[in-house]
């Protein structure tokens, strides 16, 4: 199937997407600047979360601006872009995708766009931000904890309710074969989640070291297939918060008992 170009409907199953024109540019805008597969997930993101947000009983009734989930959904790996400029040496992935989307609703909104207040923005910062930290996204603001919980979907597909709670039925084989359809998975697999990660590792492995994407490090080196292994190892350890905070804590002892 032909990549899709817009964001569509998909009646068989129920499905209305958003008309919304700056989620429509956001689509483009992540078109022009990721590959398929990263492009796909982004926007099968999106479609979780519209599916999850009838069905799971943290979302249905609450008042959600979903404006700001689907386009956070579709920008939120924004962090892995082909294009240099939107990728950072020294900041989280997840950091740098939220950067990129502010800046991109700020240039829609000085055109046509005009009305994301800041603090839209800034909810929508944050859901990028936190997207791969559910232990605080579930947390926060409705759509914080919807965009993360879409993502997820993404890895889980109608296995979704057993880590994100909800009904059986959170997302249904059939919904999940309807939007695979359209946004097929083009390489998003294990072995490409590796690529990704483990490049991540080598090329900025200081922003790795603290979180979840340092798994990959440790597990597949920094090119997926074991490469600088025990290197990024040793890096991994000398990061640890333990002895960091510890031994910083100890040396305040020291200097606390020369007053």
């Amino acid at each position: 199937m032909a990549p899709a170009t817009r964001l569509p409907h998909i009646p068989s199953v129920g499905i209305v997407a958003t008309e919304s024109s700056i989620c429509q540019k956001a689509f483009d805008f992540c078109k022009a600047n990721c590959d398929t597969a990263v492009l796909n997930h982004a926007v099968r993101a999106a479609y979780w979360s519209l599916i999850i947000s009838q069905k799971h009983p943290n979302f249905t009734g609450a008042e959600i601006d979903m404006e700001v989930v689907v386009l956070s959904c579709i920008l939120h790996d924004m962090g892995w872009s082909e294009t240099p400029e939107h990728r950072s040496a020294d900041k989280r992935f997840e950091v740098d995708g939220a950067n990129v989307a502010r800046e991109f609703v700020r240039d829609q909104n000085s055109g046509t766009e005009g009305s994301w207040t800041e603090a839209r923005i800034q909810r929508s910062w944050d859901a990028i931000a936190l997207h791969a930290t559910p232990s605080i996204a579930r947390h926060a603001a409705k759509e914080v904890a919807l965009v993360q919980m879409g993502v997820l979907a993404d890895f889980f597909g109608p296995r979704t309710h057993e880590v994100a709670g909800g009904p059986e039925d959170l997302i249904t084989v059939d919904e999940y074969h309807a939007v695979m359809r359209v946004f097929p998975r083009a390489g998003f697999d294990g072995q490409g989640m590796r690529k990704i990660l483990c490049h991540l590792c080598r090329m900025k492995a200081d922003t790795t070291f603290d979180n979840w994407v340092g798994d990959f490090g440790l597990t597949y080196g920094t090119d997926g297939e074991g490469e600088n292994l025990e290197e990024y190892k040793q890096g991994w350890e000398k990061a640890r918060s333990a002895s960091i905070l510890t031994s910083a804590l100890e040396s305040l002892v020291t200097l606390d008992q020369q007053d």
